[in-house]
């Protein structure tokens, strides 16, 4: 095989010359100690300047000044042979005035004897690659600056579940005086939760690759501290062989500030006991666990008595006192486990969990003694102060209602005051009068034994039948029959009136509408309304609504007549018109009660839209022999004529029956146009359980 031919010089000579020309890097050579001898001609693309002005100057000429001490140690380094190559990043001039970054990467010339002759090198352009860096540092910069500003405490872990990193705040939390002295520690030597296993949880995390929200009661350990309450957040970076980084928020003070509100929502200002959201709560886990379980509980109803005189003689700051006094004398004689509220004004309740009655009373005496042993004064004078209490407790049946355990403790302490007030009454007390029959009543309602009886009302000029009058009567257990007029006042001393009306109304309407196996009903139905009822208008609304409900056709309800007797027409005005409107939307009509003058219900004439005027026939035999009296009479029965309104005379069952005769004859002369007739009333059977 033929050798190849030699190289010519001209070869030798040019393609490197082109080569290096073809480079976007600077290569260069120096001569001596500080000149160029050799620039390829990227030097000018880089620095503006032309090879030929540049050969043969120094080359510090070219450094930028701020380089150029740093540059000089090392060519001395270099010239000494200290060191034999060199990469290094300095800043070059340009020829308009700016400059570049390069990185210089150079090896040094001897001669045969060891001599220095100068370098060999490249220049490369890494302005980009700087500008890149300087973004890079700056962000990482000012993410470390916002990570150490944050008020979170901010911890990186590496896969072996290693501190990387922990910001100020981690620190702070962790109760360490340098953030360095966790770096490398494994995050359960420096965090400890409370509740659960921190590092079972974080591993979790990063398997599922889901960040993870400790919401419940974390806590960490702070190091010879005690807990503290945190927050704790855990974000995997990638997955479980990335690490982690956890978020902790240090919540104490909003936790305090929320139980701080959790308190005073529960608990009254003045005396600090439950007040009566807080006792509810108590009472309705109290009731849910007799449901459950069976375990009674009690309650004592306890009243100051006549502390209006306190307040009216003493003033309210004493009265406060007086309050906080109390308080704190029924809480010492109250057992751990019991809980106390305000209930009221000058009103305390007492819940006995897992207490029977005879218990429960044995401790009410306990409370009035405390009570009217406290020594309170103002200003040198003494105030005595006594309590009365109603004692309730849950039946063994387990059926009671929290509703009913409340009510009956309220119906023992109105009998406690009944009984001379500074006692302790409970509800299985002998001879309990108004309870008594207020609570007989109640057992007759639950099961279904109402009935209602109806008094013809008649024209008093032709004797047709114009309507009746709804009365509602019970039987008790025992088959005794209690008339409206033997109950209805007890339910009203103690505000339960409208226990009857919500059952009696529904009936009177049903009879009203439909026909009946006794008999349909003719005319107008008229029917009682208590002040109790009036009060409570959205059980009015209710009641009105369900009945049109189940009978659409029903409306407008042209044949009922609502009587507002004496009670009603001592409320406010809107408050009962307010209560009517809807039903006098729907057609119903009104009734007034009036057995006195009626100057009492003038306000009630102007404002409501009356139909009827029930006259007492009472007021009618005085009316007879006592000229005022007629006067009066007169009067209103010409008013009710121009208003377009009837007259009825009622209750003539109650004047002597050899008067009765002559009575109606006087009714009829007056004008009145009916008459209420008791003595042919007719009895609706009883309400059955399920009805």
């Amino acid at each position: 095989m033929p050798s190849p031919a030699p190289e010519t010089s001209a070869e030798r000579d040019t393609e490197p010359t082109d080569f290096i020309g073809a480079l976007r890097d600077v290569v260069f050579r120096t001569r001596g100690k500080t000149f160029w001898s050799y620039l390829s001609p990227a030097w000018t693309a880089l620095t503006g300047y032309t090879v030929e002005e540049s050969l043969g100057r120094n080359i510090l000429d070219f450094v930028y000044p701020d380089d150029r001490a740093e540059n000089s140690l090392r060519k001395q380094q270099l010239e000494s042979g200290e060191i034999h190559s060199s990469r290094h990043v300095k800043r070059l001039l340009r020829q308009d005035g700016t400059f570049v970054w390069i990185e210089v990467d150079l090896r040094v010339l001897y001669d045969a004897d060891g001599a220095f002759l100068g370098s060999v090198g490249t220049i490369r352009d890494i302005s980009d690659r700087i500008a890149l860096e300087d973004a890079i540092r700056h962000e990482r910069e000012l993410a470390a600056v916002t990570l150490m500003a944050l008020s979170d405490g901010v911890l990186t872990l590496n896969a072996q579940r290693r501190i990387e990193f922990l910001n100020r705040a981690a620190a702070d939390l962790l109760g360490l005086q340098r953030a360095a002295d966790a770096l490398d520690r494994p995050i359960e030597d420096v965090l400890t939760l409370e509740s659960r296993e921190l590092r079972t949880v974080l591993d979790a995390a990063c398997a599922a690759r889901q960040p993870r929200t400790l919401g419940d009661r974390c806590r960490l350990r702070r190091e010879g501290a005690d807990w503290s309450d945190v927050d704790l957040s855990l974000i995997p970076l990638s997955g479980a062989e990335d690490g982690a980084v956890i978020v902790l928020r240090d919540v104490r003070e909003q936790r305090a500030l929320q139980a701080k509100l959790s308190h005073q929502a529960h608990h009254d200002a003045l005396t600090q006991t439950l007040n009566r959201a807080g006792m509810l709560d108590a009472l309705r886990r109290a009731h849910a666990v007799f449901r459950r379980t069976g375990a009674p509980f009690s309650q004592i109803l306890v009243d100051l008595d006549h502390f209006k005189l306190v307040n009216d003689h003493h003033g309210h700051a004493a009265g406060d006192e007086a309050l906080r006094q109390v308080a704190n004398a029924l809480q010492n004689a109250l057992r751990p486990g019991d809980h106390l509220a305000r209930w009221g004004g000058e009103e305390f309740l007492c819940l006995l969990p897992h207490t029977g009655l005879e218990q429960a009373t044995a401790l009410a005496e306990r409370i009035r003694s405390a009570v009217q042993s406290l020594e309170l004064t103002h200003g040198h004078q003494p105030i005595a102060l006594t309590i009365s209490a109603g004692v309730s407790a849950t039946s063994t049946d387990g059926k009671d209602t929290l509703e009913q355990v409340l009510q009956r403790a309220d119906f023992a302490l109105y009998e406690a005051k009944q009984a001379g007030r500074n006692c302790v009454w409970h509800e299985r007390m002998a001879g309990l009068g108004v309870l008594d029959l207020v609570n007989q009543v109640q057992d007759a309602l639950r099961v279904g034994r109402l009935g209602v009886v109806y008094q013809p009302i008649r024209s008093l000029t032709t004797g047709a039948h114009m309507g009746q009058q709804g009365f509602a009567h019970i039987d008790r257990a025992d088959g005794v029959e209690l008339s409206m007029a033997r109950f209805m006042p007890a339910l009203q001393q103690l505000h339960r009136a409208h226990w009857v009306d919500e059952q009696v109304i529904p009936r009177v309407l049903e009879d009203c509408q439909h026909s009946h196996p006794h008999g349909p009903l003719h005319g107008d139905c008229f029917v009682n309304l208590s002040a109790d009822l009036l009060q409570r208008p959205a059980r009015m609304h209710g009641l009105l609504e369900a009945f049109l409900r189940s009978d659409p056709s029903a409306a407008p309800l042209s044949r009922l007549v609502l009587e507002l007797g004496q009670r009603p027409m001592l409320l406010d005005v809107a408050t009962v018109r307010a209560a009517l409107q809807p039903w006098l939307d729907a057609g119903a009509r009104l009734a007034l009660n009036q057995s006195g003058s009626g100057l009492s219900t003038l306000s009630y004439w102007t404002a409501l839209p009356i139909h009827f005027l029930k006259i007492d026939a009472n007021f009618l035999q005085r009316a007879t022999t006592t000229p005022k009296a007629r006067l009066i009479l007169t009067g209103i029965v010409g008013m009710t004529k121009q208003l377009d309104c009837r007259t009825v005379a009622e209750q003539l069952d109650q004047v002597d029956p050899a008067d009765q005769p002559a009575l109606v004859e006087f009714a009829k002369a007056m004008d009145i146009d009916w008459v209420q007739d008791s003595s042919s009333a007719i009895a609706r059977p009883l309400r059955s359980a399920s009805a």
